[in-house]
């Protein structure tokens, strides 16, 4: 016989109200005073009357799916919104020509709101992740100096990304032309200076002027 004493009577009639199993629930008192539950009858038993268990019927798989599509489309549009609602290099100017004989470039870079101090600003240059980057401090105009940048054309943009190094953003990118002092070109004048005649040579025993 399956018994349950008064202190656990609310879980069992639960238990037993929840389960397709128990077709019918006793009650009764034992010798001590004690409130006592059963599947079984009992000659001091009363029928306990159980209100219907609700339930829920879940959705079919097809709602589910949906449901699920929509709460990721959801998420993928919030994370593409743009954080910062400006970003974008505004010095040098797009297409400027620049004269860099040591490749160094310093790009002015506006952020708003402020660039924040758990992410860091750096630059990408044709594609590729410079090695400077500027760590947030609530600046809202960014100083970012480019090293040893070849002579020619190159794509610059502006970059942010979080602690773990992830983009979280990056600005239009701008055409920068860097003009470099080429070592294998002549020196001034050196190829269109007119060639000098040798000088006359000095008699014997002349003393040099």
């Amino acid at each position: 016989m399956f018994r349950i004493s008064r202190t656990l009577g609310l879980c069992a009639l639960l238990a037993l109200a929840s389960s397709p199993l128990w077709g019918q629930v006793y009650t009764w008192k034992d010798a001590q005073g004690n409130r006592v539950y059963s599947d079984q009858p009992h000659p001091d038993a009363e029928s306990v009357e159980l209100e219907p268990v609700n339930t829920i019927e879940p959705p079919p798989p097809s709602v589910m799916r949906a449901q699920r599509e929509s709460e990721a489309s959801d998420a993928g549009q919030a994370q593409s919104q743009d954080i910062y609602q400006r970003l974008a290099i505004t010095a040098p100017d797009n297409d400027q020509a620049i004269r860099a004989n040591d490749g160094n470039v310093t790009l002015t870079v506006a952020v708003e709101p402020a660039l924040g101090r758990n992410h860091l600003l750096r630059a990408e240059i044709d594609g590729e992740a410079s090695s400077s980057a500027v760590p947030g401090s609530g600046q809202n105009v960014v100083k970012l100096t480019l090293g040893n940048i070849d002579r020619g054309t190159h794509s610059v943009s502006a970059v942010v990304v979080n602690a773990q190094g992830d983009t979280v953003q990056r600005s239009s990118p701008i055409k920068l032309h860097v003009q470099r002092t080429s070592l294998n070109q002549p020196a001034r004048g050196g190829a269109n200076q007119a060639p000098q005649a040798p000088a006359a040579p000095r008699a014997p025993n002349v003393p040099a002027p």
